[in-house]
């Protein structure tokens, strides 16, 4: 990957026009796969020909050059419309909604129309505001490309999962789709249409859904040919949990050529009858019994409503849906970045911290969520009650901590309780702040927050304390975020 450094820009500059001038052009024949980012695409692209360059990933665009240089007419689309088959293109950009809402879906048909040899297709927006392709419905299927076969994206809508599946990409085998909320459907799900040619699909959506039985199980339904699926999802209000019996008889049975399977399901806000509790065997056993390989647990939070969590093994994913304080994780989950802990009525304790901290080593984001006191405090206990050790989270750079009680602010920060070594992000109340730093003096959170560059609180503070930028001396970015 070629990309730039602020910190090191005149080293970096010199790398740059040592590559284009010196190496480039003495290898490009045989340059097949190239990764560039803002500062190098120009210098990189127009000081060779690549005659056997196919793949192609952009990274940290802005939308202004997105649209600009996928435009059917610019140089860059007339350089590469037949050379590229494998085309990633990451967006970073948090320009007003409106802009992005009208700028992504021009961007993601002009590059399906104009690189007809395209097969594989990454399209990605790191902004949590996604964009809708419905705006495009009116525009005929001979607008797209027939080559691409393969499409990973992130959407806001369902709407925009069923309009990719419409016979517009009509030879599509995979499509890897992250859509942020699954909601009623303007569309009519048609289940007797076959989608004969998708052989792998995934869905993610982390936010709560009430649509499962109504919008995905009909769109499964259209799927029998597939070979390879994945489901995380987070459903509500049904009447039973999405257990192994359900997924055997509704989803896996109905799929012949199923061979891989994998999920990460929470079922919340379930009405059990208290005559009858499921327990997490009655869960696994249809999959058990399959010969799959899975886990669950289940959280009777209240007397008259249950959760259950049910999720493959081992987990490949690179983030596990909302977990509570009844997890009790089977194995180490090596993939999960990040994590979100919340049970907002119930305290989580150290022992809670110490699985997660075994069970998700290279865990780099973690929110933790609840508005009850920890009942045992490490800092708290004298010297003949200590048994605790200091747990080290040594891949963690974000941590938020928005609405949870103090304590856990405590937790996390006091070096007595927690090693954060690579902590730069911090999303804390600042009244919270306050408290653990002791006014941004204490020596024992310090050590903690030493490498953080940003810091989120959720108001903004009528004013910052007299020691706030000696305390933290590398912060750069102090954000509001309001709910």
């Amino acid at each position: 990957m070629i990309s730039s450094n602020e910190h090191n820009y005149s080293k970096m500059n010199s790398m740059l026009n040592r590559l284009c001038f010196h190496i480039i052009p003495q290898i490009q024949h045989n340059i097949q796969s190239l990764t560039l980012d803002p500062w190098s695409m120009n210098s990189v692209l127009t000081i060779g020909n690549y005659p056997t360059l196919h793949k192609l990933t952009l990274v940290n665009l802005k939308l202004e050059m997105a649209s600009r240089i996928f435009l059917s007419d610019s140089p860059f689309v007339h350089m590469f419309k037949h050379k590229i088959s494998d085309l990633v293109v990451i967006i970073e950009d948090h320009s007003d909604y409106e802009y992005r809402w009208c700028s992504c879906p021009c961007i993601f048909v002009n590059i399906c129309m104009e690189f007809i040899n395209l097969t594989h297709f990454h399209f990605d927006l790191k902004n949590k505001n996604l964009y809708t392709l419905k705006s495009l419905n009116s525009l005929p299927s001979r607008c797209y490309s027939s080559s691409i076969v393969h499409i990973n994206i992130k959407v806001k809508s369902f709407d925009d999962c069923l309009w990719l599946l419409d016979g517009h990409l009509n030879q599509l085998h995979t499509l890897i789709i992250h859509v942020k909320h699954i909601r009623n459907t303007s569309k009519i799900i048609n289940n007797t249409k076959i989608l004969s040619n998708l052989k792998y699909f995934s869905l993610t959506s982390f936010c709560i859904t009430l649509e499962y039985d109504n919008q995905i199980v009909p769109l499964l339904r259209q799927m029998s040919q597939l070979e390879k699926l994945t489901l995380s999802l987070y459903v509500r209000e049904r009447t039973s949990f999405i257990d192994g019996t359900h997924l055997d008889n509704d989803i896996i049975s109905k799929m012949p050529y199923l061979h891989t399977f994998i999920f990460d399901i929470v079922t919340e806000h379930v009405i059990i009858n208290k005559e009858y509790l499921p327990t997490s065997d009655d869960v696994r056993r249809a999959l058990f019994q399959r010969g799959y390989n899975i886990d669950c647990y289940i959280d009777y939070l209240w007397t008259e409503k249950g959760r259950c969590h049910i999720y493959s093994l081992p987990f490949t994913m690179e983030s596990i849906n909302v977990i509570t304080n009844k997890f009790f994780p089977n194995g180490v989950f090596m993939n999960v970045r990040k994590l979100y802990v919340h049970d907002p009525m119930r305290s989580i304790e150290y022992d809670f911290f110490v699985r997660i901290s075994q069970a998700f080593p290279l865990l780099e984001e973690l929110t933790v969520f609840s508005m009850v006191n920890q009942k045992k405090q490490p800092n708290k206990l004298d010297v003949h009650e200590q048994t605790f050790s200091i747990i080290e989270y040594s891949h963690l750079m974000k941590l938020h901590l928005f609405m949870s009680h103090v304590d856990y602010a405590k937790y996390f920060l006091l070096n007595t309780n927690t090693r954060l070594p690579r902590l730069s992000t911090l999303s804390i109340d600042y009244e919270n702040l306050v408290n653990v730093t002791e006014d941004f003096t204490s020596n024992a959170v310090r050590a903690n927050c030493v490498n953080l560059k940003n810091i989120i609180f959720r108001k903004q503070p009528a004013m910052l304390g007299k020691f706030f930028f000696s305390y933290f001396p590398f912060v750069v970015n102090i954000n509001i975020k309001s709910f």
